[in-house]
């Protein structure tokens, strides 16, 4: 199955401190209806089957039409919707099984009130993939982690500490370090190693490009959220498709898809 995250816009009803998406030249967000971007993944599915599509923003839940968008990604494809839950999720939960939607929660203390995210999350903790939460390491919002990953593994959900990240490089101390790594559900793995930027993927083949894209809200193209050429291509180009081989990746840090690369072994 192919990948894409999508990021549908850079519009967002929260102003995180550690966030300037929001801030982030909203005019160039393609702005479709429905139906138009029905005939995109319609084309996309004859290409490449039933794809997951990783819709994030900004938020995604205030893009114009957003309930009926989700419905016509749904109708052929595997929406995972990364989404602070400002938004009635039970309206969108009522309608799908969840072998077929998902949704990937992001706690932002600035702006959010755990209680009610907490209840939300507990509410849709079905839908959640492999019941997990993201939670940003903005220094002064690590303090609560222990205590609200502890309520959290109470409901069987599991807390995924992000580490804070800003031109390229990882911007946690050392002691905040520590405590992600204690809290993370993947201590001991590449993936930690990678977020922590202890391992570098430079030099390394990846599947990103090929088997997964990064979407942009003008419509461009990247290889991943990393890259920023639109090297790809355009999703609403008629043309548009994927690239047909791996290539070596060129960065030093790997935050968020180190999945997707090539192992020495392989």
């Amino acid at each position: 199955m192919k990948f894409f995250g999508w990021d549908l816009c850079h519009r967002c009803n929260y102003r995180c401190p550690y966030c300037g998406v929001w801030n982030d030249h909203p005019e160039l967000d393609v702005i479709l209806t429905p139906e138009q971007w029905a005939k995109i993944w319609n084309r996309i599915y004859d290409m490449y089957g039933k794809c997951h599509i990783y819709v994030s923003g900004g938020e995604p839940s205030v893009y114009p039409n957003f309930y009926e968008l989700i419905e016509v990604i749904a109708s052929k494809h595997f929406p995972e919707i990364c989404t602070n839950l400002s938004w009635d999720v039970t309206k969108l939960i009522s309608k799908f099984t969840p072998e077929n939607f998902r949704i990937a929660p992001t706690f932002h203390p600035s702006f959010a009130d755990f209680n009610d995210f907490f209840k939300k999350a507990v509410a849709a903790k079905d839908y959640l993939p492999d019941r997990q939460i993201y939670y940003v390491c903005f220094p002064n919002q690590i303090k609560d982690m222990p205590m609200r990953s502890k309520m959290l593994k109470e409901e069987g959900i599991k807390l995924i500490p992000l580490p804070l990240r800003g031109d390229g490089f990882m911007l946690n101390s050392d002691e905040e370090k520590r405590i992600i790594e204690e809290l993370s559900p993947y201590k001991g793995s590449e993936k930690l190693d990678y977020q922590l930027q202890n391992m570098s993927p430079k030099g390394k083949f990846c599947r990103a490009g090929a088997d997964y894209a990064v979407i942009r809200v003008d419509a461009s193209v990247d290889r991943c959220s990393q890259y920023k050429d639109g090297s790809v291509g355009k999703i609403t180009d008629l043309g548009f498709t994927l690239m047909k081989e791996y290539v070596k990746c060129d960065k030093e840090y790997c935050p968020i898809e180190s999945q997707w690369i090539i192992k020495d072994d392989k």
